[in-house]
Order: C-alpha cells, then structure tokens, then sequence
C-alpha cells in the first residue's frame, strides 16, 4: 500500500509540474450539469468551451479547478514508477511568441523545469491542426540524477491568433523502453478536438 502511495504521488507531482495546477485523480465526471465536464455520447465537453473524446480507460481523468482551461489524463504503468504516460490540452502553454518555431523554443526551457530534464533538439514537423497551420515537436528528456528519460510530443495549434497546445508524455527508467502504443490515444484526443465556441480573447 505505502508502495502505491509513492507511485501515486510521484506521478501526480510530475503532471503538476507541466500542468501548474490544483490536480485529483477523480473518476470521469458526472453527467452533471453544474459539473466542469459534461458527457456528450462518446464525448466530454468542458464548460461548453471545447469537446473531446476522452482516451479509453485505464487513463485517468486528471480533475482541475474551474478556472482551469486544461483537461489531462495520465496512465500508470504495472511496472511502478517512474513508468507511466500523460497526455492534456493547455490554453496557455509557457512562452510568449506567436511564431511556432519560436514558441516551442521559448516553451521547452520551461517544460518539465522543476524535474531537471535537459531537452534534446526537438524534431518539428508541421502540420495542419483545426484547419490551420500547426507545429508537431517530438524530443526526449533525460534527468540525470535520478537516471529517468521521458518522450515527449507537444503539437501546437492555434485558437484565434492566439497558441495553445497539447502535449503528450511517457517517464521510463533509464534502461527501459518505451511503450509508445499509449500515443496513439493522445493522437485520437487532439484529432476529436473542437471547440465549440469563440474564446474569450476571440471576442475583444
């Protein structure tokens, strides 16, 4: 039990970390409307602000406040710590720039800081996201004192003029692979992405 409880905390404090906000681990929401998150079929929709289809379980709801405009989820592995997958959309994603290229720069000296991972170069590829341009980054972290690496795919995408992405994470030990099978969950989420509405910024 003490052993779950590491692994649990563990794992919540690395999505704290790229999330920067207040997180449970909570079942999927209520088909409530005073919920954050209302089902719609197959779908969630958060606030009448955006839709997705959740990822299949065993992924878990990462459950945030209110004033939040995140949604994650994060999947432990039976190996234990610091085996496990994440995957979230964020309105605001570190950095300034409107230029992708510029952006992912200003976004990966931020990323995952508190865990001391050093970033290789990322491979970018552009994309088409919502209807328009977007930017694919794909690149490891290795953080060397407690010898764990993690994969990491962030797309870039815009909402108005203004940049939001999703990214997508798995922690491995050192001499693990990876298991990149969960990507193809995070995939599916970022395409049944739609927002449903203009956002705020949209509408000064």
């Amino acid at each position: 039990m003490n052993g779950l409880s590491v692994r649990l905390s563990a794992a919540l404090a690395a999505v704290l970390l790229f999330l920067g906000g207040c997180a449970l681990i909570q079942p999927p929401a209520a088909d409530d409307g005073r919920a954050t998150l209302v089902r719609d079929g197959e779908a969630l929709v958060w606030q009448d602000e955006y839709r997705f289809v959740p990822p299949p379980r065993p992924w878990q709801l990462i459950d945030l406040d209110e004033d939040d405009y995140s949604v994650g989820y994060m999947m432990l592995c039976d190996e234990g710590y610091p085996c496990q997958s994440t995957l979230a959309y964020a309105e605001e994603p570190f950095g300034y720039s409107l230029d992708f290229e510029t952006r992912q720069e200003e976004f990966f000296r931020r990323f995952l800081w508190a865990s001391r991972v050093n970033f290789a170069e990322p491979k970018l590829q552009p994309t088409e996201v919502f209807g328009k341009e977007g930017l694919i980054a794909v690149t490891e972290g290795i953080e060397p004192v407690l010898g764990h690496k993690v994969h990491a795919k962030v797309v870039f995408a815009r909402r108005g003029e203004r940049v939001v992405a999703f990214y997508f994470t798995q922690w491995r030990a050192a001499d693990a692979d990876y298991d990149l099978r969960d990507e193809q969950d995070f995939d599916r989420f970022v395409e049944s992405f739609e927002f449903l509405r203009p956002s705020f910024f949209e509408q000064l």
